[in-house]
């Protein structure tokens, strides 16, 4: 049936999504009803975008009648399938791929088991055709949207990762950094979360390769627009996830000599003012503790490796800070891996005479207490960043996948 050759006449808003959820209620018996009923509900979609659809709420309120719906609830999988292979992976239209990408991410987002089952159904012959198909053709927001989600729930194939290639990286920091002027920055903030779960590919992949970092150090000094975002990103989102991705984006830059002063100095002294607050801020929870040891192991190298080591920044307070963290208290439990890390810190970081002098001697000496430092259980073992550090192999890691779930 063509569904394009029906004429509709809305009034409003409302009266759009009153024809849409009257499309959601059609008597749904059979699989190739649920088919037909979502292939009739992104047509009418798609085709009044313009419209009605301007806006990422607006988007996402379309999305959410269909997820929200009884036929979504009874034939996801259906439905999810049948959104990919018949849309999805089908289409070329830039307004229709819009609608049936932005469909699988708000599924995605709802219930991440959702997006496992779309990289599944995606993938044939050890190949993600999806993934690729993103690659290979114009980049759309909801496109990089969808490519970070799926990226975000499972490890790319080499054969996958393969086909990132410098070019395609150089293409994305471009356009970032076209956009610096641009009122909405949320499809600069996409782009950028695209870049960083590539980077985490590249760090599970465990290969020498990382097109990330080897693009970053091509473009050192022309990239300032995603430099100067990262660190703005870090210091706003309220996603544990994009924060992780973004620490470990950083440990990359600071521990590879040719990055080592990437950030604008002005940009480090940022840096710095927002690992002080949220070491300090974050909570006992797993999700925070993971974050709190990842912020630790990029401290170090910041101190360490940067301009930091020349022109020294709030030495007074992060060391202060550091001996706090770890100081001997009756009424809270440090975590051995964080106990690690910020004395690892301490012996490596030589900051000037005149510091050593300003903290107080007995945070330096952390001598005995009547009250030992509580140690926590074997529960919170498992713990601690997923940022690894060659010297550092004790430490449990924490799947990321299971973090950027539950932020």
């Amino acid at each position: 049936m063509d569904y394009d050759s029906i004429d509709y006449f809305f009034d409003d808003a409302s009266s759009f999504h009153a024809e849409l959820d009257d499309i959601l209620r059609l008597p749904c018996c059979t699989k190739q009803d649920a088919e037909r009923i979502t292939t009739q509900y992104l047509r009418l979609w798609s085709r009044f975008q313009d419209e009605f659809c301007q806006s990422q709420t607006e988007l996402a309120h379309c999305a959410y009648q269909m997820i929200d719906s009884h036929l979504f609830l009874e034939h996801s999988t259906t439905i999810l399938s049948h959104i990919t292979q018949a849309h999805a992976l089908s289409a070329s239209d830039p307004h229709d791929l819009r609608i049936a990408y932005s469909l699988l991410i708000y599924a995605g987002k709802e219930d991440p088991r959702w997006m496992k089952f779309v990289v599944s159904d995606a993938r044939r012959n050890k190949q993600n055709r999806l993934f690729r198909k993103i690659i290979n053709e114009p980049i759309i927001a909801s496109s990089v949207g969808l490519a970070f989600e799926m990226c975000k729930v499972s490890k790319l194939r080499q054969s996958d990762l393969g086909v990132v290639s410098c070019s395609f990286l150089n293409s994305l920091l471009d356009m970032v950094e076209s956009m610096l002027q641009d009122a909405d920055e949320s499809f600069n903030y996409d782009i950028i979360q695209f870049i960083l779960v590539l980077n985490e590919q590249y760090m599970m992949a465990g290969t020498q390769t990382n097109r990330v970092l080897d693009m970053l150090e091509e473009r050192m000094g022309t990239a300032t627009t995603f430099s100067a975002n990262l660190i703005f990103m870090l210091n706003r989102s309220d996603d544990a996830c994009v924060k992780l991705l973004i620490l470990k984006l950083l440990y990359g830059i600071f521990t590879r000599p040719s990055l080592y002063e990437f950030f604008y100095t002005n940009d480090l002294y940022v840096l710095v003012d927002i690992m002080l607050r949220e070491v300090c801020d974050l909570g006992e929870e797993r999700e925070a503790e993971a974050l709190r040891d990842a912020y630790l192991r990029v401290l170090r190298p910041l101190l360490i490796n940067t301009q930091l080591r020349r022109t020294p920044y709030k030495e007074t307070e992060i060391r202060s800070t550091l001996c706090a963290m770890i100081a001997p208290c009756n009424y809270r439990i440090v975590n051995p891996s964080t106990n690690r890390l910020v004395e690892r810190i301490l012996e490596e970081w030589t900051p000037s005479s005149s510091t050593l002098l300003d903290v107080n001697p007995a945070l330096i000496n952390r001598t005995p207490s009547p009250y030992p430092m509580l140690r926590s259980p074997a529960s919170f073992s498992s713990s601690s960043s997923s940022i690894q550090t060659p010297d550092d192999e004790r430490d449990q890691q924490v799947d990321t996948t299971v973090l950027c779930a539950e932020a």
